[in-house]
């Protein structure tokens, strides 16, 4: 079986590469919840609702290694041709529903055809392909998405809006990180994922069928009882000859090597007597706890026929977009139309207690100068010291990142799944 690996961490990396070096190797993951998967997050109410309360949708563009594993496992994909979004102002209670239904379309009185939202709309399509050219012709060194954005007029009013929204979306980060974000960051994200914000979502952008959960058991059935969910690594020590894991139990286990597929702080705290080079590179990410609330409550929420797939909700005061992400559950494919559960992540806004289905907190990265100046580098740590590190943080924030990322140690490790 050859070498003894451990596996830190039980997000989609650290399931991937588990699931990719169990083909030649006794591997062993280590989860410290008791629930796989990250920010793929599967929940079922009392009701018996099965719903994606965080990652649901993938473009085809940016995620043909993901799609790959996917048609490995057999999980199936279904395009969501109805799933759009809307922008509804908190304050005014006006906003841009893209709802091209017959129903949607009466509810708002047909204002998306109107000259003002149209035009808003081919302003924000005309403002991508901006920052995307500024990209290739190497325009944005050193500016920020806010200094970016002063160099292209189309981005300006609503059209701003939504860019900024959906950036949000894409980063799980607040208009105000996403503002002070290399532009580089950004832009090379949407050059790569170029039918997030295109015509082309109709078709191109997919959601898996039996949520997300049927590739987090896929990926963790090959490891039978080979994964710990519930076990919490406390200290990471390296030797010459073997890897140490000392469980929060007090337990030690050795392994021929460790691969860190958790946070990069994370993964800095665990190891004993970190490199300079680990301390540099891991050291400069930072994270945050989003919230994440699965509620009822629409009543700051425009009515049910203006609501999308992904519902923004938004305020401008004092020249500063704030912005929640909110999934509207019942356009995720499996779920019953008549459902009236919402996803809400970063809520800007009251949520009535007795209408809360759950209430969590999900940790992600912080995209910035100090941490994007890393991403290029990271890769160089894998194989010093018997150690190995992936993560959708060496990428763009996203599942792609997590397989391509655990797919490339998999590789330095006997198992080619890279094309």
């Amino acid at each position: 079986m050859g070498e003894r690996i451990a596996v830190v961490g039980g997000g989609v990396a650290g399931l991937t590469a588990a699931y990719l070096l169990s083909r030649c190797h006794d591997v062993e993951l280590f989860e410290k919840e008791q629930r796989l998967g990250g920010n793929a997050y599967t929940y079922a109410t009392n009701e018996g609702e099965v719903v994606d309360i965080a990652v649901a949708a993938f473009g085809q563009a940016g995620y043909p290694l993901f799609y790959r594993l996917l048609d490995e496992l057999g999980v199936q994909t279904s395009r969501s041709p109805s799933a759009y979004m809307s922008f509804h102002d908190l304050d005014t209670h006006r906003g841009l529903y893209i709802t091209p239904s017959p129903g949607g379309l009466i509810r708002q009185g047909f204002q998306l055809f109107q000259p003002d939202q149209a035009a808003a709309v081919w302003r924000l399509l005309k403002g991508v392909r901006h920052l995307r050219s500024m990209l290739h012709a190497g325009r944005l060194a050193d500016l920020t998405i806010a200094e970016a954005l002063e160099e292209i007029p189309a981005l300006h009013g609503m059209a701003r809006v939504m860019f900024l929204c959906t950036l949000c979306l894409l980063s799980s980060q607040s208009s105000e990180e996403v503002l002070s974000a290399p532009a580089t960051f950004f832009a090379h994200k949407l050059d790569v994922h170029h039918d997030v914000i295109s015509p082309k979502a109709v078709w191109s952008v997919r959601t898996v069928q039996g949520w997300t959960r049927a590739y987090v058991q896929a990926l963790a059935k090959p490891l039978k009882d080979r994964v710990r969910s519930g076990a919490a690594v406390h200290r990471v020590r390296r030797h010459a000859d073997r890897v140490d894991l000392v469980l929060d139990d007090g337990t030690t286990r050795s392994f021929q090597r460790v691969v860190f597929a958790c946070h990069a702080d994370q993964a800095l705290m665990l190891i004993d007597h970190p490199t300079a080079a680990e301390q540099h590179l891991l050291g400069a990410w930072r994270y945050k706890s989003g919230r994440v609330v699965v509620h009822r409550d629409h009543s700051s929420f425009p009515s049910r026929s203006l609501q999308q797939a992904y519902t923004f909700l938004y305020t401008q005061r004092n020249g500063r977009i704030d912005t929640s992400v909110n999934g509207t559950l019942r356009f995720e494919p499996g779920v019953d139309k008549r459902c009236d559960l919402i996803s809400s992540q970063h809520p800007n806004f009251d949520i009535q207690e007795d209408k809360i289905v759950l209430d969590t907190w999900l940790r992600t990265p912080v995209f910035d100068a100090d941490s994007c100046a890393t991403i290029e580098d990271l890769p160089c740590l894998n194989g010093q010291q018997r150690s190995y590190f992936c993560g959708a943080h060496m990428g763009h924030g996203l599942h792609e990142d997590a397989v391509r990322s655990a797919a490339r140690v998999a590789a330095m490790l006997g198992v080619e799944f890279l094309r």
